[in-house]
């Protein structure tokens, strides 16, 4: 997550599903089984929508974790999120969610402009998470991903002690993709791009962590 905080969250995404508390963890068996009933919904509906993940789906499903606590997403096409929403609610029902089990609260903390970005670079970078009439699931940039889990490393209070071994994951993704060692300095001017902070200590500390994918 970012660290601006945005209260108009209207302009944003049109609703705010926030995360459920106490809801079981998701396999990506699991995951899918959500997506496949969510995707559904609006298709029986006659709507199509293409959705960014970021966060534990995208390490349950392409790096190997066993599962996440929910599906964090978020979405720039507003008109079809009443929809998307109570297919998420149908999903929940389903399975016997809470409804948070997929949720954009993430883009409470993503300026509008950058969502955008993001948004379009992912589409870019075509990285499918989940792909079926009514919904498309595509995972947001993997040096977003990264700066992301830097700045989180960062957080007194907030940060996790799986954060740097995540950063690494999607350092190692980005590196195979491009085939080529990634550089600090790239890696620092997409976290401003993005308008994300990390600070050197972190940046010091990957280094040590993943110096055979990086340069500078």
């Amino acid at each position: 997550m970012m660290s601006q905080c945005f209260s108009n969250t209207a302009s944003l995404t049109g609703f705010v599903n926030k995360p459920g508390v106490k809801d079981k963890q998701l396999s990506a068996q699991y995951i899918n089984r959500g997506l496949d009933i969510t995707a559904k919904h609006l298709k029986d509906k006659k709507k199509q929508t293409t959705v960014i993940t970021v966060g534990g789906t995208i390490n349950t499903i392409l790096c190997s974790c066993a599962s996440t606590a929910d599906v964090d997403f978020f979405s720039v096409d507003t008109a079809n999120n009443p929809i998307l929403r109570d297919g998420i609610k149908s999903a929940a029902k389903a399975m016997q969610l809470g409804e948070g089990w997929m949720n954009n609260h993430t883009a409470l903390f993503i300026a509008p402009n950058t969502m955008t970005n993001i948004y379009n670079e992912a589409i870019r970078d075509g990285v499918v998470i989940f792909n079926k009439p009514g919904l498309k699931v595509v995972a947001a940039p993997w040096t977003y991903c990264l700066v992301a889990k830097l700045e989180k490393a960062g957080k007194r209070g907030n940060a996790k002690s799986y954060d740097m071994s995540d950063a690494a994951q999607y350092l190692i993704q980005k590196s195979r993709r491009r085939g080529a060692k990634i550089k600090v300095a790239d890696i620092k001017a997409k976290a401003t791009g993005y308008g994300v902070n990390i600070q050197e200590a972190q940046v010091k500390q990957f280094k040590a962590l993943c110096g055979g994918y990086m340069e500078g």
